[in-house]
């Protein structure tokens, strides 16, 4: 970079840059002041330490891939129906990232809005046969359930979703 970046947003943007291009593991604060064309302690005026400065781009990245994702649904699809969608989705946002970030930024994908938006959505479909949920087997939890083999499956490149779909529509669909 050939002019000093000092804003926040700006080196935010570098840093994810360099996290897009070379993966989170490469990032550091060298790398980044280097980048920026600016002193290594000024950035560690922005960011205290690798951790804080992997966090915000954390933080920025899912906040981007997760941006639009209640949009997705349409009144009347099922569970199902609305997670292949999602899955399609979160697998092209992610597509010009190498799967190693939702390894590298596992710890701070922020689950809970997801999976809220997963609970209000298997509320919503009345095909779920309702007899399957238990003290052990609840709502919640299989909400998570789910929320973390979309994530595994992103992780392992998986283009399709469809196998787990398959268990689900299984599982939650009387036949």
């Amino acid at each position: 970079m050939n002019r000093r970046v000092t804003s926040t947003d700006k080196i935010l943007e570098v840093a994810l840059l360099i996290a897009k291009k070379e993966g989170v593991d490469k990032l550091s604060i060298r790398k980044l002041a280097s980048a920026c064309g600016i002193a290594i302690g000024s950035v560690y005026n922005y960011y205290p330490d690798k951790d804080a400065l992997v966090t915000a781009v954390a933080e920025t990245f899912w906040n981007n891939i997760f941006s639009d994702q209640d949009k997705l649904y349409h009144r009347g699809m099922s569970f199902t129906q609305f997670l292949e969608w999602y899955y399609s989705y979160l697998y092209t946002k992610m597509s010009p990232y190498d799967s190693s970030w939702v390894r590298e930024l596992e710890g701070k994908i922020p689950a809970d809005k997801t999976v809220h938006l997963f609970m209000e959505i298997l509320k919503q479909d009345e095909a779920v046969n309702n007899s399957i949920w238990n003290m052990e087997f609840q709502p919640e939890n299989f909400c998570h359930y789910v929320f973390t083999n979309v994530m595994a499956l992103l992780q392992s490149g998986e283009a399709s979703c469809r196998f787990f779909i398959y268990l689900l529509e299984n599982l939650l669909y009387e036949k």
